[in-house]
C-alpha cells in the first residue's frame, strides 16, 4: 500500500497543542507531514501569484491546509478524575460490581437427569 499511514521513527504519542478546560487539541502526527503540506501550500500561493491565478491555487492551498488539520490536530474531551460532588461512579469503573457467583441450586424449569443406579461412580464407572 503506498498511501498507507506509517508511524514516525521516533513516534511519543499524541502531544498536546492546546488545553481549555476538559478539552484538548493534540497533534498526532510527525513533523515531516507538517513540513511537506507547509511547503506544498506554499508552492501554490507562489505559482498562483506568479502564473496570475491566485485565486483557484490560493483555494488548493487551503484545501491542502485542512487535509493536514484534519489528519494531524485531533480535539480529544477528557474524563472527570473524580466524581462529581453530588456522586457517580469513580475512576476506573468503580461503579462496575464484581460478576456473583452461581447460586448452588439450578434455576426453576431446569431439567434435571437422574443419576445412574449402580454402585460404580466417578472414573471407574467409566471404564
Amino acid at each position: 500500500m503506498p498511501f498507507a499511514r506509517r508511524p514516525c521513527t521516533a513516534w511519543q504519542g499524541p502531544r498536546p497543542v492546546v488545553r481549555l478546560g476538559r478539552t484538548v487539541l493534540t497533534y498526532r502526527s510527525c513533523l515531516h507531514w507538517s513540513v511537506a503540506a507547509a511547503a506544498a501550500a506554499v508552492v501554490l500561493l507562489g505559482a498562483g501569484a506568479v502564473v496570475g491565478l491566485v485565486l483557484p491555487l490560493g483555494a488548493a492551498a487551503v484545501v491542502v491546509v485542512l487535509v493536514w488539520l484534519l489528519a494531524a490536530l485531533r480535539v480529544l474531551r477528557l474524563d472527570a478524575a473524580c466524581p462529581a460532588p453530588g456522586g457517580g461512579p469513580g475512576p476506573g469503573g468503580a461503579g462496575l460490581r464484581e460478576p456473583r457467583r452461581p447460586k448452588p441450586h439450578p434455576p426453576a424449569g431446569v431439567v434435571g437427569l437422574p443419576l445412574p443406579d449402580g454402585g460404580k461412580s466417578g472414573a471407574a464407572a467409566l471404564a
